[in-house]
């Protein structure tokens, strides 16, 4: 009952004050499936599921409910508030585990979302695609839904601590099935082409130019340069 009312309240707010525009829903299939989204903003894990008519649980790394203190303990108090599913990225049996919990959520049913570029953005590029959405769509059979996130970034710019009133766009596109591909998830090789195939359609939803180079490269390169 508490996590409905979080959410009428938060999406009635974030369409008075935001007006964002959300197109292709009509794309979103009945019963269970994947929202395979890029990523701008601190806020895109919120803004797709109070956005659209289904419960969606969104993966997310699992600091966001370690944090300390009181903002940590409202933070973690939100984000479960909003169905996340918890990843510990540090470790291959944390990121396994998590996608097993999105596995069964699916099994379940229900809706589960994912960054695939595992971060957002720091320049507004779209980054090669972590091979998990893929997993995930292989090992059940399930369609992938196309989510491009435009204009986020304007509301909660990266290393930034304010929000910014500004309009913003949601385009889902129309799902993408593998089942010629169905249990063939431990295959690295169709895991790739799958999770490329998923990217390229999320670029075609975001209008994003596409860099060929994982995010977590690109960021640690970031650091080394920042001699940190």
């Amino acid at each position: 009952m508490l996590r409905k009312l979080l959410r009428l309240v938060l999406a009635t707010l974030v369409r008075l004050v935001l007006r964002p525009q959300v197109k292709g829903l009509d794309n979103l299939p009945a019963g269970p499936f994947i929202i395979a989204a890029n990523h701008l903003s601190f806020f895109d894990s919120l803004f797709i599921p109070i956005l659209t008519p289904r419960r969606v649980h969104f993966v997310g790394k699992q600091g966001w409910l370690e944090m300390p203190g009181l903002k940590g303990k409202l933070q973690s108090f939100f984000f479960r508030s909003i169905d996340m599913v918890s990843v510990d990225k540090s470790s291959g049996t944390g990121v396994t585990s998590g996608l097993t919990d999105a596995l069964d959520i699916l099994k379940r049913g229900q809706v589960v979302g994912i960054h695939v570029e595992g971060g957002r953005s720091p320049d507004g590029r779209l980054y090669k695609g972590n091979s998990g959405v893929a997993w995930l769509a292989l090992a059940g059979g399930y369609p992938v839904v196309p989510c491009g996130l435009i204009g986020t970034e304007k509301v909660h710019p990266v290393g930034s601590k304010r929000l910014r009133i500004a309009r913003f766009s949601i385009n889902f596109g129309a799902p993408l099935t593998f089942e010629e591909s169905h249990g063939s998830q431990s295959n690295r090789h169709v895991r790739r082409a799958v999770t490329d195939r998923i990217t390229e359609a999320i670029a075609a939803q975001s209008g994003q130019e596409y860099a060929d180079i994982y995010l977590s490269t690109v960021r640690e390169r970031m650091k080394q340069n920042s001699g940190t």
